[in-house]
């Protein structure tokens, strides 16, 4: 199992009900732009076949960083899951140690809120407790 599938698994099983975790799923972030972030978090009312969500239903967009992508991942996605109003966005660096970054919207801007290695616990847009080491297994 790769770190997306092994992520997705630590997340999905802490979620409660208000919750879920989609991988892969589109996000149409300005009418027109659809991305595609390695998981997101949105309510539980939306369908899990849909192909895409709206951003604004989105609470979480997650990138893991690519070798093939890093720049468009930590340069490009950030700034336009900003401008679609994506209140929390993570970027997990999947290298040994494995480190994640989690940033919150601060005046339409994202603001580093956390950064973590090891155990990585947040409390927003939900309580999650992640192994990040297991994400290298």
């Amino acid at each position: 199992m790769c770190a997306l599938g092994r992520l997705f698994a630590q997340i999905d099983a802490q979620l409660s009900s208000a919750w879920q975790v989609f991988p892969q799923i589109g996000v149409v972030t300005d009418g027109a732009t659809v991305r595609m972030p390695d998981l997101v978090i949105a309510s539980a009312d939306i369908d899990r076949d849909a192909p895409s969500v709206e951003a604004a239903r989105v609470a979480l967009a997650i990138e893991i960083i690519s070798p093939g992508s890093k720049s468009f991942d930590t340069d490009v996605k950030p700034y336009e899951y900003a401008d679609a109003r994506i209140p929390y966005f993570w970027l997990v660096d999947p290298v040994p140690p494995v480190t994640v970054t989690a940033y919150a919207l601060v005046d339409a801007d994202y603001e580093e809120s956390q950064r973590g290695e090891g155990i990585f616990v947040v409390a927003e847009p939900c309580p999650l407790r992640i192994d990040l080491a297991a994400l290298a297994r």
